[in-house]
């Protein structure tokens, strides 16, 4: 008997063990794990299609005889972005996550048009391969710049749109689209950077913050050097002249708190897109999704529901 207990001993002090190097040696396996079992609850499958020869990656649910919906993470970020505000939506839409064009998963090609016409032009010829064409459509930051030109470009393609803290309206020589600058060098540098994102920073263990330091410090020349002088340049940069365009029902979702993009781009997008209002988040900054998912998502919910009458 004293034999098995040892034997099963060994087992647990070796399970433990090798959670322990996981932890700290291979950080990006647990967050790896975390996201699927984001995804898991929220019933999505992660999936590939190709699209003029590029590999896009990107969730989805069941489609039914649900109404679509598209989600679109911001800069620097990836379809993982609204895995936790999706367990709380899956049930009423055919939910798909995609990663933008030269995020995430998705190749950071040379000679792709990374503007935000050429995210919206990319966006469009993906949903067209997998076969949706009229949908409900939120995005945040970058994401929601996305959204907004896309509606703008495409308005018979959005019935809703939804902007979560999204930029693309230049006031005050307010600058947005900043870059990540130096090198984050320490862990109080990382929170420092999370500050202008998230209203309560949260405490990251040491070794998954070392990680995200690798991950934004290896994606720093990319969106330095690329993404942003691509989306500066380009069309749709500053949509003051063209949000008034947008025939979507809109909500301009806001966390008060944001320190990334100033409240009175939320104010601009109410004032000039026709059929919109603003809807503040307490407690939450510049990616509620990620700090309140099941409050976007109820805010979703009651938004289109309102809107189709139910």
């Amino acid at each position: 008997m004293k034999k098995i207990f040892k034997i099963i001993a060994v087992v647990v002090l070796l399970i433990f063990a090798s959670g322990a190097i996981v932890f700290f040696f291979f950080p990006e396996i647990l967050v790896d794990q975390t996201n699927a079992s984001y995804a898991n609850s929220a019933n999505l499958e992660k999936k590939t299609v190709e699209v003029n020869g590029y590999t896009v990656y990107y969730y989805e649910n069941e489609a039914g005889n649900k109404p679509d919906l598209v989600l679109l993470h911001g800069m620097g970020d990836d379809k993982s972005s609204f895995l936790q505000t999706a367990k709380f939506l899956t049930d009423d839409y055919h939910l798909i996550l995609p990663d933008l064009a030269g995020h995430g998963e998705n190749e950071r090609q040379q000679g792709l048009d990374y503007s935000i016409d050429g995210q919206a032009t990319f966006l469009r010829s993906f949903l067209e391969e997998i076969g949706v064409s009229n949908f409900n459509l939120i995005g945040n930051s970058m994401g929601g710049h996305t959204a907004a030109a896309y509606a703008v470009k495409y308005p018979e393609d959005v019935s809703n749109l939804i902007l979560l803290n999204a930029a693309g309206i230049t006031l005050d020589e307010h600058i947005v689209y900043g870059g990540f600058g130096k090198e984050i060098e320490s862990i109080d540098e990382l929170n420092a950077v999370l500050s202008r994102v998230f209203y309560q920073v949260p405490e990251i263990p040491g070794p998954i913050a070392n990680y995200m330091i690798e991950q934004i410090n290896n994606s720093k020349d990319f969106v330095d050097g690329t993404l942003i002088p691509s989306i500066k340049s380009g069309k749709y940069f500053d949509l003051k002249n063209e949000v008034q365009t947008i025939k979507a029902n809109t909500l301009v979702l806001w966390g008060k708190h944001d320190g990334v993009v100033k409240f009175n781009v939320a104010e601009y997008y109410r004032d000039s897109i026709p059929k919109s209002e603003l809807k503040l988040i307490e407690n939450a900054s510049h990616s509620p999704q990620l700090e309140v998912p099941e409050t976007v998502a109820n805010e979703v919910l009651k938004f289109i529901n309102s809107e189709n009458g139910i």
